[in-house]
């Protein structure tokens, strides 16, 4: 009696379900590690409603956005530079948005920047 044939089937079913075991765990660690998370920082309630947002990734850091639109989830979205700070002065005009970004070093230095979006951007463009 041949005893070396005993359990090849088995040993092939075992590899098959180790191999998609570790094909899903993968795909699950890679969704992840590179999904972002976006978590609502502050709300400026208007025409359009401005909302900044801030975008994480456990691989990849974070990033700030602002988005105008009606709703959090729809809008017209503006990246943030990372020196700017994360509460715009929002200003608005017949003409567009204007968001003043100022960050203090505490010395006395301030720096920022402005962006400024025409009303066609938002309004025309849905």
């Amino acid at each position: 009696m041949d005893t070396t044939r005993k359990g090849c089937l088995l040993n092939v079913l075992l590899f098959g379900f180790g191999a998609v075991l570790g094909t899903g765990l993968t795909a699950v660690a890679a969704v992840l590690l590179f999904l972002p998370s976006s978590t609502t920082i502050s709300t400026d309630e208007g025409t359009p409603n401005v909302y900044v947002k801030e975008r994480s990734r456990l691989l990849g850091g974070t990033d700030h956005e602002v988005w105008l639109g009606q709703t959090a989830d729809y809008g017209h979205v503006v990246p943030v530079p990372d020196a700017w700070g994360t509460s715009p002065e929002v200003v608005r005009t017949p003409e567009g948005v204007e968001l003043r970004f100022t960050t203090g070093a505490g010395n006395g230095d301030i720096r920022g920047g402005r962006i400024f979006v025409p009303a066609e951007a938002y309004v025309g463009g849905r």
